[in-house]
């Protein structure tokens, strides 16, 4: 152990990811692959704070900010948070500082703490991985033809002007006769997902591929995706897929009501550049992707920037009131933070926030997750062809909790 700046003391260990993810159940945040993989990762709660309703952005905003102050000018805390796709959730969007915080990067996990009592007695030793066994899938809310009939409707709803675009999702619960092992379901999606951005924040699980908004100084930027199409392996064939993808006026049409409402809300407190939206393959899809970035005319958390442009319509709609008022009606169902953003933020107001996608919530006994997945609907949407894509954006989870390929 070493002792650095402002009398924080160091452990470094030398081991695989994966034996990280094993010490204790911690909240992780996780990119890349082989020497580019890096992660942070937290242990234990030094603070916590909740919020719901309209302001729960800026509560938990606030709440950080005030917090961090009391640590001192040299300290920079870092804070996880998750927060509900819908203000009227009945879920908590939850914002958590953890009292130990890893950096694990090429081969070795660094804890840093501020307490004088030894790192590595308050770091969890790793436990040894359960049996990788196949879970009981069960049908959510939205059966597969109740999810084709909300499908139908949203489109008659496009058809007769109520609503320009509205995204659908469904959802199915994965269970389990004992707790799932989430340390190996993580270190399985991080595997697997190596373009997303694999994270556990309060029960919250999944590997993303869209960046919602980061911050680093004045600097901002986000990813948005919206249309797609499947990604099977063959490079050929997967070829061709892009290019249709890349000239479908039906995709574009989708992807430019998502685009402009992210470039919009940032324009209010940004210089923005947009560019042309190109085509983003990941393992088992691909996407239409526009970047956005931007400086930031003033200062502004990572957070506080989620706030102004969730939701996107790249997982509402447009408009966004008629948008989130036809999701409750025809999903029937609380997202909870499905489709929020999640991510981290620093006391310095860095930070980076994805939209909860890929994604699923671990129940409270722990022994069963809820997964999600979602289509946006525009005119000419086809309910077989949305049921299909909601089928491929499951898969990410579902094969990281499976040793089966399909159900």
């Amino acid at each position: 152990m070493t002792t650095g700046a402002a009398g924080q003391h160091t452990l470094q260990v030398e081991e695989p990811f994966a034996t990280s993810l094993r010490r204790g159940l911690p909240l992780v945040w996780a990119t890349g692959s082989g020497d580019d993989l890096t992660a942070t990762l937290g242990w234990g709660e030094a603070f916590r704070a909740t919020a719901r309703g309209l302001d729960r952005f800026g509560t938990l905003d606030d709440a950080f900010t005030r917090w961090a102050a009391r640590q001192g000018p040299d300290a920079n805390p870092v804070a996880f948070a998750t927060l509900t796709f819908a203000h009227d959730s009945l879920d908590e969007s939850v914002l958590i500082v953890p009292e130990l915080v890893g950096r694990w990067a090429g081969g070795v996990l660094t804890v840093a703490s501020q307490v004088a009592e030894p790192v590595g007695a308050r770091l969890p030793r790793p436990s040894v991985p359960g049996e990788f066994e196949e879970l009981e899938l069960l049908p959510g809310t939205l059966t597969r033809q109740r999810y084709r009939q909300a499908v139908a409707a949203a489109v008659g709803r496009i058809a007769d002007g109520e609503v320009e675009k509205v995204v659908i999702a469904r959802d199915l619960l994965a269970t389990s006769p004992d707790p799932l092992d989430v340390p190996a379901l993580l270190a399985r999606l991080q595997e697997a997902n190596t373009a997303s951005w694999t994270f556990h924040v309060d029960g919250l699980v999944g590997s993303s591929p869209e960046m919602l908004v980061a911050t680093t100084g004045d600097r901002v930027r986000s990813q948005v995706l919206a249309g797609s199409a499947p990604v099977t392996g063959d490079v050929g064939l997967d070829d061709v897929t892009a290019t249709r993808l890349a000239a479908s006026a039906k995709d574009h049409a989708e992807h430019a009501y998502a685009a402009r409402s992210v470039a919009e809300r940032l324009e209010t407190v940004a210089t923005v550049s947009t560019r042309d939206p190109q085509v983003k393959r990941l393992r088992r899809i691909m996407h239409l992707a526009t970047d956005i970035t931007g400086t930031l005319h003033g200062p502004h958390s990572a957070l506080a920037l989620a706030g102004i442009v969730h939701p996107s319509a790249a997982v509402c709609g447009t408009p966004t009131d008629v948008a989130f008022r036809v999701i409750a009606e025809l999903e029937g169902f609380d997202r909870g933070r499905y489709a929020g953003p999640v991510g981290w933020v620093d006391a310095h107001g860095d930070g980076e926030f994805v939209i909860a996608l890929r994604c699923g919530q671990v129940t409270a006994d722990g022994t069963a997750i809820r997964l999600f997945a979602g289509g946006g609907i525009v005119a000419g949407s086809v309910p077989s062809d949305e049921l299909a894509e909601t089928a491929r954006k499951f898969l990410p989870m579902y094969e990281a909790l499976s040793p089966v390929d399909r159900p």
